[in-house]
């Protein structure tokens, strides 16, 4: 079974690539699918979240509102954030993987933002990064906005500026898929990537 690795920045149309990739039949692991099923209500990671930072879980729920403003007041919180769910993805990402294996695939797609990060790419065979011009990204960041209206430019780059840069993803991909066109140019470099690797196994 080949493993294709897929990443891309905020806003680089990975979950439409995603997509595409399941309609052809491929499975696909959602790593941030993954996280709000683990943070969801009585969720594996409550018990250690509310332990780690009390006032943030309830009645098997999660205060998202709490947990981000701990986040932003204390430098130290997200690394013990990502300390308590990093493990816990890990785990059904192998569950994902031996169910794959299981069921004999060819392929399977492992969708995962932060994937070169977190060295994650190192074990797929092929890693295709989404990639949209910044103009387009900048548009979609700001038109998801937050509650009260849209987001300015100066913090959707902001945003933007806290991730790995777009030129260190490209020179470490395998594959770049593009999807400032439409659905269709980006459906088209799917099926024609799909096409050569049926072709070469």
């Amino acid at each position: 079974m080949r493993i294709i690795g897929l990443t891309g920045g905020m806003a680089a149309g990975k979950s439409t690539v995603a997509t595409l990739f399941r309609r052809a039949g491929v499975p696909v692991f959602d790593a941030d699918a993954c996280v709000r099923v683990l943070q969801g209500e009585k969720g594996k990671a409550l018990p250690l979240i509310g332990k780690t930072f009390p006032g943030t879980v309830a009645d098997g729920h999660l205060d998202r509102v709490a947990l981000r403003e701990v986040v932003r007041a204390r430098p130290d919180a997200l690394k013990r954030l990502e300390a308590i769910m990093h493990p816990l993805v890990r785990t059904e990402r192998e569950r994902f993987l031996k169910q794959c294996r299981a069921r004999k695939e060819r392929f399977c797609v492992l969708d995962i933002p932060l994937l070169m990060e977190i060295g994650e790419d190192r074990r797929c065979d092929l890693v295709v990064v989404a990639q949209a011009p910044m103009n387009t990204r900048l548009a979609r960041i700001r038109q998801r906005g937050r509650s009260g209206g849209r987001m300015s430019v100066a913090d959707a780059k902001g945003l933007l500026a806290r991730q790995m840069n777009d030129h260190e993803r490209r020179r470490r991909a395998d594959i770049v898929i593009r999807t400032g066109l439409s659905r269709g140019h980006a459906a088209r470099q799917v099926h024609a990537l799909l096409h050569r690797l049926r072709e070469a196994s």
